[in-house]
């Protein structure tokens, strides 16, 4: 499994691409291998080319993928104190990241039936059981200060 770097923006205001680069890395090392298998890859764009998503989980005829789109995280951590930005950003790529895998997971590697019939009701429960994802993994990456303090810069595998 990789991640492909597609996004072409410098990212100056967060320490530039290589920066970006690396954030998505650390998040994406603190993601359990045995939850990526049968992803054909992360693949990390500058914008979303339907919207304002942050990221996408896709099964189609190509595979299963997850799209991160980086622009709107690098705008939501423009105000952001210029010493405390890549930790932010990490932190909101992080999210998506982990709430996209809570997808895969969810739907390719350990599929749970559907709640009901009604849409809204599938993709709300489905929504909830990728947050869920998402709080076991952030803990992960961002201990509690009383658990140890600073973040889990080695990779879970």
């Amino acid at each position: 499994m990789h991640v492909v770097w597609e996004a072409e923006e410098p990212y100056e205001e967060v320490g530039g691409s290589a920066a970006v680069e690396k954030a998505v890395r650390l998040a994406f090392s603190h993601t359990p291998r045995e939850h990526v298998q049968r992803l054909d890859g992360v693949y990390v764009y500058d914008t979303d080319p339907l919207g304002a998503r942050l990221g996408v989980y896709l099964r189609d005829h190509r595979g299963c993928r997850i799209e991160l789109y980086v622009q709107p995280h690098v705008a939501m951590v423009a105000h952001v104190p210029e010493e405390l930005r890549l930790p932010t950003l990490t932190y909101h790529l992080a999210h998506t990241l982990f709430h996209e895998v809570g997808h895969h997971v969810t739907l390719t590697l350990n599929p749970r039936k559907k709640p009901s019939k009604k849409r809204g009701e599938v993709t709300e429960t489905l929504e909830k059981w990728a947050e869920e994802y998402v709080a076991k993994r952030m803990a992960k990456l961002f201990p509690p200060p009383q658990s140890g303090g600073d973040w889990a810069m080695e990779p879970e595998r």
